[in-house]
């Protein structure tokens, strides 16, 4: 070893012997020196004192002497009742009896005569169809029959059109049938119906239907095909 490396070694023996001779000098005042006891301070002893009672003075005490007096109690008026006549409760009246109600005479309410001579037997009731827009119904006797030929059937919009139709001009349909066609497709439109007689003058009440352009497939819920019946009264 050189010389700069033996110096290094004493110089880190010095420094360990110095660091052990330190924490034993620590260690030795740790453990070798006597705790200190905290002494308290003697507590105060009380002496007792006496203190002299008073002594009892007795007490004369004078008895009156009893005397024969009466005590007469005070006079105190005594109240005297007196009964008073009680008034008798007034005699209950029967309440004046109640008339009892006469129901009217019932009288027979003629049955008025229709003025008209058809009434409206069924709808306006709407079905869909793609290829045409038309109204269709029958006539009807009033005991339930199909009505002859030749009844007036009147058509119209709001806008002016109109049409009168026979009924018995179709040979497949039945003789008081009727037809009137609005277009070839589907037709949107307001329109009346009614029942006139050969001066054009209503017979019948005026039923309003309407048609429109939409759902004209089998399921659907179209208005292209309606249908009105008429049913006289008489």
């Amino acid at each position: 070893m050189t010389t700069r490396q033996w110096s290094i070694v004493a110089i880190l023996f010095f420094l360990n012997a110095f660091i052990f001779v330190t924490l034993f000098l620590l260690l030795r005042q740790v453990y070798l020196t006597p705790p200190e006891v905290a002494v308290a301070p003697p507590t105060p002893t009380r002496t007792p004192t006496f203190t002299p009672l008073p002594a009892d003075t007795p007490t004369l005490i004078l008895i009156p002497t009893p005397t024969n007096t009466r005590v007469v109690p005070p006079t105190t008026p005594t109240q005297t009742f007196t009964p008073t006549s009680t008034p008798a409760p007034p005699t209950p009246t029967s309440p004046p009896p109640t008339a009892t109600p006469v129901p009217p005479t019932p009288t027979n309410t003629p049955t008025p005569t229709p003025s008209l001579d058809y009434r409206v037997g069924r709808g306006p009731d709407y079905l869909p169809n793609c290829g045409y827009t038309f109204l269709e119904g029958t006539i009807w006797n009033a005991d339930g029959t199909v009505a002859p030929k030749g009844i007036l059937v009147k058509v119209w919009n709001p806008w002016g059109w109109e049409v009168v139709e026979t009924t018995g001009r179709h040979p497949d349909k039945a003789t008081g049938a009727y037809i009137v066609i609005f277009d070839s497709k589907p037709k949107e439109g307001d329109w009346f119906v009614a029942v006139v007689d050969g001066a054009g003058n209503l017979i019948s009440p005026i039923v309003a239907f309407e048609t429109n352009e939409v759902d004209c497939q089998p399921t659907g819920s179209g208005k292209q095909w309606v249908i009105v019946d008429f049913v006289r009264n008489f």
